[in-house]
């Protein structure tokens, strides 16, 4: 089982960005973004995020633009290289137009590259009907969240299906999509927890695992 969403995060990231000199757009920047590990490889980074001050915090940016992610962003056509989007599906109003977006955005070899909840995971779905201030009392003791950084989910492109049909809709073609138990990291503070969740989600069919890793790229395109 593959158990470390950031191993997996940053091989897809490797292969997206492998020639280096690029433009990457992160959606959803907010305070900090995973891009700054790979900017030996990318000329240009911007990011997009509503929330303004979480985005003018974001060190790492060569440009931030305050924009709301279920509507029309402010660049060209053609315009990145890579599209990155780290826990943000999850949280749109219009995923499958938000993804076309993304696509307007890519040149033709270029690249999306996002990790989202898998609502068809057990553990994700009960997450979902707790009230907030319980959910966010685990993701503060658990993961560390700050309460500032936990937005409302509405999970409207969260399963395999849903997903599936959201990026084709938006003429996405996978090259690899993951599921990974991330369930552990929810005890990370709490030692005696940890590996009892990576032990249940092992038990688990793949595609009920608790995050999704994708790597997409426009359809209808022949890369040669």
């Amino acid at each position: 089982m593959e158990s470390d969403h950031v191993a997996v995060e940053r091989r897809l990231l490797e292969e997206a960005l492998r020639d280096g000199g690029r433009a990457a757009l992160d959606a959803g920047c907010g305070r900090k973004t995973r891009l700054r590990f790979f900017r030996d490889r990318i000329e240009r980074l911007v990011g997009v995020d509503a929330d303004e001050t979480a985005g003018r915090e974001n060190e790492s940016l060569d440009e931030f633009v305050v924009a709301d992610l279920d509507g029309t962003l402010p660049f060209d056509d053609s315009s990145f290289d890579l599209v990155y989007a780290n826990f943000v599906v999850e949280h749109l109003r219009r995923p499958a137009s938000a993804l076309a977006e993304w696509r307007r955005l890519l040149r033709p070899d270029g690249r999306v590259v996002l990790l989202t909840s898998n609502r068809s995971s057990p553990a994700i779905a009960l997450g979902d009907r707790l009230p907030t201030r319980v959910r966010l009392g685990i993701k503060r003791r658990g993961a560390g969240a700050a309460e500032r950084d936990v937005y409302p989910t509405r999970y409207l492109a969260n399963t395999p299906q849903s997903l599936a049909r959201a990026t084709a809709e938006a003429r996405l073609e996978p090259l690899e999509v993951h599921y990974v138990g991330t369930l552990h990291r929810y005890g990370a503070r709490l030692p005696l927890v940890s590996p009892v969740l990576r032990s249940l989600e092992r038990l688990l069919p793949e595609h009920r695992r608790s995050t999704i890793v994708a790597s997409y790229r426009p359809a209808n395109v022949r890369i040669l």
